[in-house]
């Protein structure tokens, strides 16, 4: 009889110790296979005595891991150092296993039944409400970049590829650098230029009237101004409208080098109504003289739409002439030189009611085809006999492409979007907000009291509403803009601005694409 236990304990030590060797390496290095193997482990007896089982409830494996979900499926205790794993790591879990989930590749890699997560954040709060006309942001290697604009400067905020603010810089407006009239702040846009990243910016009177004057400002790669040896910052005058009062739109050469100008000119107490344009250098140089590049048609004014310049050194304008009593719109579109001479024949899409279309280019890049294949529209629309509000897309512009339905925003809901070309692939992002006039708006700011939900989609699958279960998004009056950029491989970021009593922010979403 004690001979009998003397070998059996011989043999459960030869076990422990094979089982020992087999799980050698540094506690701290994570295993290369998807789960360990323990061999013989069958029961708590097995396991030698002293082995912490976890807890675990009678009928189940006293060797199983805490979490069961996604990757972590079917994990047992690893061997470390002598001794079962008390709190079951990535050494037990496999490689694919991460205890915050960050990666998109289709696991739920952190075991909470949930797949690539979105992550809601709030990036920063705002000094005063941003308009559309002055939200841009662009991508570089150095950071995500976003203007926002109060009344006298535009602040450049540099995010990083989880959208957390690392650094604010400030381009403080002419006449708080000289001394100069006071103007207002129109709109503002971040460019790639030859020589890096640079701020536009036009502005006009404080009355909202002429002079219209535009500027390029060269930022460093952080963002910030480039500063004069005597003082001030560099900065090129661009544009000097003395009767004109309306706002611009730009685009940059494919080489960088040059810049197309749209602003529409006169009024209806100085007519004619015209969308003109011009081509200057980066340091405002004028190649190309103003000249009219759209006229307005009878009964109708004109509102300026896009710009972009495409691959082939052509220039694609959109904009929109809207019938007087607000019964309709039409959409028009047309490509020009690198001079600013009309190719070709107009293009236009009617609308059959008033809802601004807020027509925008997003050229797709030579992923999609040539540089006449490539660019899309994308623009609201919304009519009899339904009056459902949709946001629609138009491919295969310059050969016979129609509105297609992308994405629709039930009334009395208004849709703000946001478009971004990836490698190819058209990804839209939208607000769909709403106000009660009927109750009384918080703290008595009529700008309050809005609410939505946050839509985007990926091209080829079906629109996705963000933070779905959760409460709509307290927004402001002019919450009426979403941008968005590619932050890493499959992972894209949006950004919007929501309101309280306690103030105006900017927040952000981060999600994995299909």
């Amino acid at each position: 009889m004690t001979r009998q236990w003397i070998q059996a304990g011989w043999g459960l030590l030869l076990l422990v110790v094979v089982a020992g060797c087999r799980s050698g390496g540094s506690k701290d290095e994570p295993r290369d296979d998807a789960g360990p193997t323990v061999e013989d482990a069958g029961s708590v007896e097995d396991a030698g005595p002293g082995t912490d089982d976890g807890g675990s409830d009678a009928g189940v494996d006293p060797l199983a891991c805490e979490k069961q979900q996604g990757v972590c499926a079917g994990a047992r205790r690893a061997w470390v150092d002598g001794a079962y794993e008390q709190e079951c790591t990535g050494r037990s879990y496999g490689t694919a296993y991460e205890a915050a989930e960050t990666r998109c590749d289709g696991l739920d890699n952190d075991c909470d039944g949930v797949t690539d997560p979105e992550v809601r954040s709030r990036v920063t709060r705002l000094d005063a409400p941003s308009f559309a006309s002055n939200a841009s942001s662009f991508k570089t290697a150095h950071g995500v970049f976003m203007t926002v604009a109060s009344l006298d400067e535009v602040r450049i905020l540099r995010l990083d590829s989880e959208l957390v603010l690392q650094a604010t810089t400030r381009v403080p407006m002419p006449w708080m650098r000289t001394g100069g009239t006071p103007e207002a702040l129109y709109r503002t846009q971040l460019v790639r230029t030859v020589n890096g990243l640079a701020l536009y910016y036009s502005t006009l009177a404080r009355s909202m009237g002429a002079p219209l004057r535009a500027y390029l400002v060269p930022l460093d790669d952080l963002g910030a101004p480039i500063p004069l040896a005597e003082g001030g910052l560099v900065e090129y005058p661009l544009l000097d409208r003395p009767l004109d009062q309306e706002s611009t739109r730009v685009a940059t050469s494919p080489t960088g080098d040059r810049l197309a100008i749209l602003w529409r000119s006169g009024s209806g107490q100085s007519p004619p109504i015209d969308v003109m344009g011009t081509v200057t250098d980066v340091q405002g140089q004028v190649l190309t003289a103003p000249k009219v590049l759209f006229t307005h048609t009878e009964n109708s004014r004109l509102e300026l739409g896009s710009v972009i310049w495409l691959r082939n050194g052509e220039v694609l304008a959109v904009m929109v002439d809207v019938r007087n009593g607000y019964l309709g719109e039409v959409v028009r579109l047309r490509r020009f030189d690198a001079n600013l001479d009309p190719i070709g024949e107009e293009r236009s899409f009617e609308t059959t009611a008033y809802y601004a279309a807020m027509p925008l280019l997003v050229d797709l890049g030579a992923a999609r085809g040539g540089p006449l294949e490539s660019p899309v529209l994308v623009m609201r629309m919304a009519g009899a006999p339904d009056w459902i509000r949709r946001i629609q897309v138009v491919q295969n512009l310059f050969s016979g492409g129609v509105p297609e339905d992308w994405a629709v925003t039930p009334p009395p809901h208004v849709a703000w979007f946001g478009a971004l070309a990836d490698e190819g692939v058209l990804r839209l992002g939208w607000l769909s907000s709403y106000k009660d006039f009927s109750a009384p708006s918080p703290g008595g700011n009529i700008n309050l009291g809005w609410s939505g939900r946050l839509s985007t989609l990926d091209e080829g699958h079906a629109q996705v509403e963000r933070f779905a279960g959760a409460e709509p998004l307290s927004l402001h009056g002019y919450s009426q803009w979403v941008l968005l950029e590619k932050l890493e491989p499959r992972r894209m970021g949006t950004l919007y601005m929501t309101a309280t009593t306690d103030g105006t922010f900017l927040d952000a979403v981060r999600y994995c694409t299909p």
